[in-house]
């Protein structure tokens, strides 16, 4: 399944259920409105902002993203761990080395290692991916 296009189609008929244009979108979430047209067309959003866009949307990333079908509102959805711990922590329980990882995902084991470290924040697409591979909640990646 391609999550980035699921995002999209998820978005825009939300928006229509919610009805809320993309303006109105962009003054709720403080995401400019040309990303928010961005992610319409397909494009993949930063992590942040995908993250302000679920907050007024009142749905978890893992909806948004197709990893569960059911919508259920969420009104108190805040960060309440940093994605490196969260990152570390799927290490961890998978039991499998960074080395491992890498070869199973084709992520390189620099990025690996800069993210179970803390030196760099994967990008949404990698959490998506890596979501996948751990078969965990986007949002628990995400320290939601």
């Amino acid at each position: 399944m391609n999550r980035i296009a699921y995002f999209s189609e998820c978005l825009r008929d939300l928006m229509i259920e919610k009805n809320i244009s993309a303006a109105a979108l962009s003054s709720e979430s403080g995401v400019n409105v040309s990303r928010i047209y961005d992610y319409l067309s397909g494009k993949a959003p930063a992590t942040h902002n995908a993250v302000k866009i679920a907050q007024v949307l009142e749905c978890t990333l893992d909806y948004l993203f197709g990893f569960e079908s059911e919508y259920e509102v969420c009104k108190e959805y805040t960060l309440t761990s940093d994605c490196t711990q969260r990152f570390r922590e799927a290490v961890e329980k998978s039991g499998k080395t960074r080395y491992l990882i890498s070869q199973e995902t084709g992520m390189t084991q620099t990025q690996l290692s800069n993210w179970y470290l803390g030196k760099q924040i994967p990008k949404l697409i990698s959490l998506v991916d890596l979501a996948d591979y751990f078969n965990c909640s986007l949002d628990y990646l995400v320290g939601r």
